[in-house]
């Protein structure tokens, strides 16, 4: 989906000031995600002692080692081709190295930062108007990405209810199971209706502005890009859990979903606390809490801390890489040197 302003009167005139700031409004956004970013790395770490990661990395096999590593870099692969449809949906050419950058740069802060909304936002703001887009076309992309991920949890969320509604910490000993059920046939039902609006509606007029709908095939494109990204991310956790405890995939992907929801909900950085207790409360029956704690520290360690460092030092690269342009740009100015 993606917005077109409509055709107005004329251009409203800037005042000097406003220029001014706006011009070094990115700048000092660049430097404010920098700085977030050392700190939540510190905050992330602050709990954690070199001792207890070796101790749980020991514990695992060097197989399943590889095999979280592949996990994880499948499932950022995947993950960046939400930035890319959503650059397609909006009619512009941008390469894939491109997105694929903002799209690793902007989920995995968001994922540190807690406020993905807000964090993520930022991010995308940030590079993709390094690169030319407007201020509508970002804000569609951002729309688009939230909308992908929306129909992946539900399609994903809407399984668990109808198949393992049993599965979901708290809610599945409470409520009854064909309510569970009903409410992911809701999902599922809302899914579906996404994919063929398209098919009635071309775009829809809001106030000023026209959204143009996705068509089936990119809406289709945007659930399986989601639901898979999902699914992958939950399979890096479950590699890392010991075997032979009775937990299938199916249960362990319902329980990753309904923790990592929380996390979100919470707005918490790295969902840190909410998404630990959902997990820790869900896999109890199957473990002990110091296995369930080796888990997630493995797990965050792989998703959360380590791409965290490698966003980070990309980002800070990024930003180093226009500084240096800028200053290069100045002096090139006739009479810089005068």
């Amino acid at each position: 989906m993606f917005l077109k302003r409509q055709n107005t009167s004329g251009t409203p005139r800037i005042p000097p000031g406003w220029q001014r700031l706006l011009r070094h409004l990115p700048h000092a956004l660049g430097l404010g995600l920098m700085i977030a970013a050392i700190l939540v790395v510190q905050h992330q770490v602050r709990d954690l002692h070199w001792d207890d990661i070796l101790a749980a990395l020991r514990t695992i096999p060097t197989t399943t080692l590889v095999l979280g590593v592949g996990c994880t870099l499948l499932s950022y692969f995947i993950l960046s081709f939400y930035d890319c449809l959503a650059v397609v949906q909006v009619g512009r050419r941008m390469s894939f190295r491109r997105t694929a950058f903002a799209s690793f740069c902007s989920y995995v802060l968001s994922h540190n930062l807690g406020f993905a909304a807000i964090s993520g936002a930022a991010v995308r703001f940030r590079l993709y108007g390094n690169w030319g887009l407007g201020t509508f076309d970002i804000a569609q992309i951002i729309a688009f990405c939230s909308a992908t991920y929306l129909l992946g949890a539900g399609t994903l969320v809407g399984a668990v209810l109808v198949l393992e509604p049993g599965a979901i910490p708290v809610l599945g000993a409470r409520i009854p199971h064909v309510v569970l059920s009903a409410v992911g046939v809701a999902m599922w039902i809302g899914v579906v209706g996404y994919i063929l609006l398209g098919l009635r509606l071309a775009s829809l007029r809001l106030w000023r502005y026209t959204v143009a709908l996705p068509r089936p095939g990119m809406a289709l494109a945007q659930t399986l890009v989601a639901a898979t990204e999902v699914a992958a991310t939950a399979g890096i956790a479950y590699i890392f859990l010991p075997g032979g405890i009775g937990l299938g995939y199916g249960v362990f992907l319902a329980i990753y979903i309904a923790s990592y929801t929380a996390g979100l909900v919470a707005s918490v950085p790295g969902g840190l606390g909410v998404f630990d207790g959902a997990m820790m409360l869900a896999l109890s029956p199957y473990l002990p809490p110091s296995q369930i704690v080796s888990t997630i520290l493995v797990f965050r360690l792989f998703y959360y801390i380590i791409p965290l460092f490698l966003a980070g030092l990309m980002f800070a690269g990024h930003e180093l890489f226009l500084r240096g342009d800028a200053v290069l740009a100045r002096k090139d100015r006739p009479g810089a040197g005068a």
